[in-house]
């Protein structure tokens, strides 16, 4: 017995084997115990629980941006229209009555047939004379020679054609002095004065037959006023042209190679509209004043609009999304819940995850459109900023994983069929389009580029500008 005094180990052998099981019994639940309590607070600090509020509702763009286009419309003549008509109008007789010089008089004879050239933008007009001079029961053989003019046209504010003839000399010399009984005349000088009422008795014969060969206004008149109404473009998909026009401006004289050419431009917004007729703008605007085309473009171009729908989104990304499962730093996260909207210029992204990270998040992304590849994608996704500084406080490890990137990745869309769709019915558009009765609209698509992408509450209003030549051609 003195022995086990001193030997505490000697003294759990006294007791037997049944004592001894029993301490290693408590040692291991003790142990168990100890585990379960330490797993227990690993996984509470593992997961985490945060709910941020919605993003601040910001301001959004109402209406797509717009762009005028040119529609032109060309009226031409040849010069030897204009020759005959010429011809036809202007007297044999040009002048008769007196001079400068008291007691004489003249008389100024078409001798032949007005010649009409259209070059340098400028009408050329050539007029062979026969002049005679009298002084009393005395006159002159007749002189012979060509008077030569140069006209210019422009149109007023008031839709008028307005030409501009000036003299630009003789054709051939003449003597430079002839007596006619007592008197010595100098016969080029004299005959370069009568010029003055033949110059004006030729402008308003020229004007009014420009007038009746380019009726600009008439016709202006009536693409202005069928431009505000719809134009139906494709009875079977319902496809509307619409025109909203704003202003007109007509471009200077073209006179070259034997062809006249007057054009008239009206500035006009133009879009295609799929769906049900639009509803015609009450009242009529009235055709404005011209103004001059300085620089003006002569591109027309066709708004096409696309729209697409949060909904679409969801349908593509949610598979994808929905029920998988993130993983990173030994956490694991599931996204439970996906919505998309409209804020500003941007989309929101709405998350509802489980796992180590439980709650609701938002992420907003720039919604952007390719018009090379047609492909439509989100860039800059980010944490909203009350989701980044809850997440800061509370599982900072989740702002580097690898969810933005995959929602940036799956947020794709293929937008190719549609903007393929769009193309073929800008063609339709431009091809040939009837305005009213012998007025049509033609052109062809060169190219096709995007103008502008509303971020709208439900849906991202896609803006794509079909770019061509067109004119008015009448029939």
């Amino acid at each position: 017995m003195k022995g086990l005094r001193e030997s505490p180990q000697a003294l759990l052998f006294v007791y037997g084997g049944g004592m001894c099981q029993k301490l290693r019994v408590s040692i291991m639940v003790g142990l168990v115990v100890c585990v379960i309590g330490t797993t227990a607070c690993a996984a509470g600090a593992v997961v985490s629980q945060i709910v941020a509020a919605q993003p601040s509702a910001e301001a959004q763009h109402r209406v797509l941006k717009k762009e005028l286009s040119s529609v032109n419309m060309v009226l031409e003549a040849s010069d030897q229209d204009l020759r005959d008509t010429l011809n036809r109008l202007v007297p044999r007789e040009l002048y008769q009555g007196a001079t400068a010089i008291r007691g004489l008089t003249a008389r100024m004879l078409r001798d032949g047939s007005m010649q009409v050239q259209a070059a340098d933008n400028f009408i050329h007009l050539t007029v062979p004379v026969a002049v005679y001079f009298g002084y009393g029961m005395f006159e002159t053989l007749p002189f012979k020679t060509k008077l030569r003019f140069r006209v210019s046209a422009t149109v007023r504010p008031d839709w008028q054609l307005d030409p501009v003839i000036h003299y630009t000399g003789l054709s051939d010399a003449l003597v430079d002095t002839v007596g006619i009984g007592p008197v010595t005349i100098q016969p080029r000088k004299m005959v370069e004065e009568l010029t003055r009422p033949v110059q004006g008795m030729l402008t308003a014969q020229v004007a009014r037959k420009l007038q009746e060969r380019f009726p600009l206004r008439s016709q202006a008149e009536k693409v202005w006023r069928a431009a505000q109404k719809p134009i139906l473009l494709d009875k079977q998909y319902r496809t509307w042209l619409l025109l909203d026009p704003q202003e007109a401006f007509f471009y200077p004289l073209y006179a070259q190679r034997g062809q006249l050419r007057l054009g008239v431009g009206l500035r006009s917004y133009a879009e295609l509209v799929v769906g049900p007729e639009p509803a015609v703008r009450s009242g009529v605007t009235p055709l404005p004043n011209l103004k001059p085309a300085f620089g003006q473009d002569r591109r027309f171009r066709v708004a096409l609009h696309t729209d697409l729908f949060y909904r679409d989104l969801l349908e593509i990304v949610s598979p994808l999304l929905l029920d998988k499962e993130f993983t990173g730093e030994g956490r694991r996260v599931v996204v439970k819940g996906i919505e998309l909207y409209g804020n500003g210029d941007r989309l929101v992204i709405r998350l509802v995850t489980t796992g180590s990270l439980e709650g609701v998040l938002y992420l907003t992304c720039r919604p952007v459109f390719n018009p090379q590849t047609n492909q439509f994608s989100v860039e800059d996704v980010e944490f909203d900023l009350q989701t980044t500084s809850l997440l800061l406080a509370t599982a900072e490890w989740f702002l580097h994983g690898t969810i933005r990137e995959a929602i940036q990745e799956r947020l794709n869309m293929d937008l190719s069929t549609r903007v393929q769709q769009a193309r073929e019915m800008a063609a339709r558009a431009l091809a040939r389009v009837q305005l009213a009765e012998g007025l049509y609209l033609v052109g062809n698509v060169s190219e096709m580029r995007l103008h502008d992408v509303l971020v709208q509450q439900n849906k991202l209003s896609i803006q794509i500008y079909s770019e061509g030549e067109s004119s008015v051609v009448l029939r």
